[in-house]
């Protein structure tokens, strides 16, 4: 039942991104495909964009506040996964309190991304980086998760990363 929820969500994602990329104008669509190219999952980053986008012609700010948000929501749903599954945690407990710290640190980080955009402190951003990249060192995935067949924060630690790229990339655009 479960693999039958993964695929179902899979196939729910590819449509999505299909059918917004539709929507997406020519020039928006070739500004996000350079970007997610440059990131560690073009698929990922090419969701993100599509679930948030506006389909009129975005500027590099228009992108960057969309990044930084996600990024920022994303770092939030992250925490409160990781404390739901503490509630039920056993043997893994040390593990995902480990994780559930190192997400305070990536989700500091993101919320300060957000603080510097909403400043026009777009260098900061870069700054960030080494922030993001320690959290997700920290948090440790060789361990199992009940009801999980591969640790869900394998994904999680990407999509961080991911995220943190994506700033990088589009704070580069803003600031030059």
């Amino acid at each position: 039942m479960k693999m039958y929820r993964i695929l179902l969500t899979f196939l729910a994602i590819i449509l999505a991104c299909s059918v917004s990329e539709a929507f997406l104008d020519r020039k928006t669509q070739q500004k996000v495909n350079g970007i997610c190219k440059q990131t560690p999952d073009t698929r990922f980053c090419s969701s993100v964009f599509a679930k948030s986008m506006i389909p009129s012609s975005p500027s590099n700010k228009d992108l960057m506040n969309m990044t930084v948000r996600q990024a920022e929501r994303f770092s939030a749903n992250t925490n409160f996964f990781i404390s739901t599954l503490l509630r039920n945690a056993g043997d893994e407990k040390p593990d995902l309190q480990m994780c559930a710290e190192a997400y305070t640190i990536v989700d500091m980080a993101f919320t300060n991304a957000v603080s510097y955009f909403d400043q026009g402190l777009y260098n900061n951003i870069l700054k960030l980086q080494k922030k993001v990249s320690r959290g997700v060192s920290i948090c440790k995935t060789d361990f199992i998760v009940p009801g999980y067949k591969i640790n869900p924060l394998i994904e999680k630690n990407r999509d961080a990363m991911v995220f943190m790229a994506m700033e990088k990339i589009v704070s580069r655009m803003v600031a030059s």
